[in-house]
């Protein structure tokens, strides 16, 4: 562990995308960063636990400035990150002829505005007749998070000036004059003039620990299902919206889809600034409202959802188009309160605090962590 009383130029809270990309773009302007993680390795939470689908915008018919944001971001995370894409398949987007807030042609409509591409098929080559009144061919594409994980632990270790500290326990945040001391567990204390907290999960749980005033957000504790696909879903990602429908997709290039419902995913809903679930009474102190633990490695995890949504996928697709349960993963998704409006997801950066500069970034889409580079420049 980093010696008492150790200084940096930058602390980053959390080992996600968001935390290890601001770390590598500061550490490349020559920084001294340090990264703290609770996990035991990067990625182990919602940069990971998630359908890896790399946003071109199709998903959100009801908020054009999250669809706009996600496919001006799109081309760029593609090449930057090429390496970990995996775009050889085709990405079907479908809306129901019944319980649909987006019908065919307003789903058309959308995506000429927004300018994204679109091309209709004829819905009964992929669903039951009667069930989809349009079906659309997009540019979607998804990423496998182990490969970029990977990518950004071989390009920080090269790096004499950044440092990843796994399996912190961090117990206060204190502000002085021109500074922050983050107290550890351990004992430990650290000092910098600049924090990001990167957590997602646990945004509002550092802000907390801080004295700042929490996002007004929503918990979600979500599964991700891991299923095999049979030959002819192998090539081929299906979502039907925009309402209580289904995605079935490659989950990046594991060889495995992710399956996910709007109306099965969610287990367990929490609209406390920390959120309170029952299964934290019965997981030994592993989780709490203050410190939330990894939901797949808690003996309180809920069960399967697989019965639910698979179900309701082979209500809408041909036969064909089948596949069979490997398994489940879990996250505490958090999502800003004033998006269930509209299905909006705005990545939001907040800068709470001033020299010292205290940030925090709460954001549900991998490709606009691009909205990370303006608020990391140096003073």
């Amino acid at each position: 562990m980093t010696a008492n009383k150790s200084k940096w130029d930058k602390i980053i809270i959390g080992a996600g995308l968001y935390g290890l990309y601001a770390a590598k773009l500061c550490g490349e302007r020559g920084e001294r960063v340090l990264v703290l993680e609770w996990e035991k390795s990067p990625f182990q939470r919602a940069t990971y636990i998630n359908q890896a689908r790399v946003h071109m915008g199709y998903h959100y018919p009801r908020s054009y400035a999250t669809a706009i944001k996600s496919a001006h971001y799109f081309n760029r995370f593609i090449k930057d990150y090429d390496f970990c894409i995996h775009s050889a398949f085709d990405q079907v987007y479908a809306t129901s002829d019944s319980f649909s807030w987006t019908n065919r042609e307003q789903f058309v409509q959308f995506c000429q505005a927004a300018e994204i591409p679109c091309e209709e098929l004829m819905p009964d080559k992929y669903f039951k007749k009667g069930l989809c009144d349009g079906a659309y061919l997009t540019k979607e594409y998804t990423y496998d998070a182990g490969i970029l994980g990977q990518f950004f632990v071989d390009a920080l270790t090269g790096m004499k000036n950044v440092e990843i500290n796994y399996g912190v326990r961090l117990q206060q945040i204190d502000k002085g004059p021109d500074s922050y001391v983050l107290t550890l567990e351990s004992g430990a204390a650290l000092e910098t003039g600049f924090l990001l907290n990167a957590t997602y999960g646990s945004t509002n749980q550092i802000l907390s620990l801080a004295g700042y005033e929490p996002f007004k957000i929503k918990y979600e504790l979500c599964e991700i299902i891991l299923c095999k696909p049979q030959d002819k879903l192998q090539e081929v990602g299906i979502t039907v919206m925009d309402g209580p429908f289904f995605s079935v997709m490659p989950f990046g290039k594991s060889g495995y889809h992710s399956l996910t419902s709007v109306t099965f995913t969610p287990h367990v809903s929490s609209f406390d600034s920390l959120p309170q679930f029952n299964c934290q009474t019965k997981s030994w102190g592993y989780c709490s409202p203050e410190q939330l633990g990894n939901c797949n490695d808690c003996v309180a995890k809920p069960q399967s959802a697989w019965p639910y949504m698979s179900n309701m996928a082979e209500k809408y697709l041909k036969a064909e188009y089948g596949f069979s349960y490997e398994g489940s993963l879990y996250s505490m998704k958090p999502i800003l309160k004033a998006s269930e409006v509209d299905d909006s997801r705005p990545t939001v950066i907040r800068k709470v605090s001033e020299k010292p500069t205290f940030v925090s970034v709460l954001s549900g889409k991998i490709n606009t962590v691009y909205d990370l580079d303006e608020v990391l420049k140096n003073d």
